[in-house]
């Protein structure tokens, strides 16, 4: 419940801490208190109780003098309304009381400690007998003695506490405010900050434990910083890719609408609509790049068979590939089960097998094959075409990155989208020369799970 309450109640760290180091002192303090009080007074009762037995001894020894010498009454003293006594002979007489003592005995006990109300006041009595003089001696002594040390007892332990915790809490203020300045100045640069600023927080003038929250803030702009630096690119990259249709698309448009044949227009008219296909093609690959830009996607994933999946692409694509005159074979095999987004695994299989397809020449045929392989699923794509050279591989991995001499139709985002894609699934996309050195064979590797 105090936890709840100072979650409540207060935003300051500054103030729960103080807060908390108040009850919580306050509390150890009293408890040690009261246990000290109880120790304290349970000692006083039993050295009260050993003065009673002391003073009954003393009066044994003054008994054992001549009675007839004891005077009834003894002087009295500051503390003769808390303390009296009584002399009884065996039989039966008073020889000598306190002057708080009343003339009737103060206890019927012949012996040891006994407790008795007289005239509205608690008494602690103690009795003791003469075995030479057979006199019986009553000491008492009140309660409100006892009490009154009790409570001199508790205000000396709880007069400190009062004292202490308002001196506590102003030292544990200023020493605060001192710990709290590097956090202070360090809020003040934060918020001097522009927007565009990602660069590191400093880190050396603030305390251990707030390093760590800042070296993970740091990480996080670094992270930003790379995702904004990549959409410049990625924007820039776009923007200078998408102007290259949308200018031919202009181009023929103006060439149809001038014709004055039906040939010419008609040809004019094929070529925006060529071009038209190019940039759909390429918006539709700019929308899937920026989408796979998001981490979340893997949070849907789910088993899925890459063998059924590579099958529908297949059938997609057979129509262009037939077109071309480029045969799409799959090897036989059983169920290939991983868990991704069919999706996206779908996507990644229709960019290998367009590339290739596009690449390859009439007459040929582009192979994909999916073994198991160490509990891994691999997929390879294979095709007859020119190949990339070994140092530009990892080159075309990147966004709107094309090799020359090639007249083949692409935004250059096949691969990179394949890649990360790749990425997203924890699975490994790795370029290599095609079957006896010719071509090429992309091969991705996948975590099998059960099916």
């Amino acid at each position: 419940m105090m936890s709840g309450f100072w979650h409540r109640n207060s935003g300051s760290l500054q103030l729960q801490l103080l807060g908390a180091t108040l009850v919580f002192v306050s509390a150890v303090w009293l408890v040690l208190s009261v246990v000290a009080w109880h120790e304290a007074k349970s000692e006083a009762e039993e050295l009260f109780d050993a003065h009673l037995a002391q003073t009954a001894a003393l009066l044994v020894v003054l008994s054992s003098e001549e009675s007839s010498d004891l005077p009834e009454e003894l002087p009295s003293h500051r503390y003769a309304r808390k303390v009296a006594f009584q002399i009884w002979s065996d039989k039966g007489k008073l020889l000598a009381r306190s002057t708080t003592a009343p003339r009737e005995p103060l206890t019927d006990q012949t012996k040891g400690f006994s407790d008795r109300r007289i005239d509205g006041r608690n008494w602690r009595i103690y009795s003791k007998v003469d075995e030479r003089h057979h006199h019986r001696i009553l000491v008492a002594e009140s309660y409100e003695a006892r009490n009154a040390v009790g409570k001199e007892l508790a205000k000396h332990l709880l007069t400190p506490l009062i004292i202490a915790l308002p001196t506590l809490a102003f030292g544990l203020v200023l020493l605060m405010r001192q710990r709290f300045k590097p956090l202070q100045r360090l809020a003040s640069s934060i918020s001097q900050r522009s927007p565009d600023r990602l660069d590191p927080i400093a880190s050396t003038d603030v305390p251990n434990e707030i390093r760590p929250i800042i070296e993970q803030t740091n990480r996080l702009l670094q992270r930003v910083s790379d995702s904004m630096a990549q959409e410049r690119r990625f924007t820039a990259d776009a923007a200078h890719e998408i102007r290259t249709p949308l200018a031919v698309i202009r181009t023929y448009a103006q060439v149809a609408a001038a014709a004055t044949e039906a040939t010419e227009r008609t040809r004019a008219l094929n070529s925006v609509v060529q071009a038209s296909d190019r940039a759909t093609h390429l918006l539709a690959q700019l929308l899937t790049m920026a989408r796979l830009d998001n981490d979340a996607l893997t949070r849907h994933f789910v088993n899925c068979d890459l063998r059924k999946i590579a099958v529908d692409v297949i059938a997609e694509i057979t129509p262009q590939a037939l077109e071309k005159k480029v045969e799409v074979m799959l090897d036989e095999g059983r169920a290939a089960y991983l868990r991704g987004e069919p999706a996206l695994l779908a996507v990644l299989l229709r960019n290998l097998i367009d590339n290739a397809v596009r690449y390859s020449p009439a007459e040929t045929f582009v192979a994909v094959t999916i073994k198991h392989v160490d509990g891994h699923i691999r997929l390879t794509v294979s095709d007859q075409g020119p190949g990339i050279p070994e140092h530009e591989r990892e080159r075309v991995l990147s966004r709107f990155t094309r090799l020359g001499g090639s007249d083949a139709p692409g935004s250059g985002l096949g691969l990179s989208i394949a890649l990360r894609i790749a990425q997203l699934h924890g699975a490994t996309l790795v370029l290599q020369d095609g079957p006896g050195e010719y071509g090429l064979s992309v091969c991705a590797s996948f975590r099998e799970v059960a099916g």
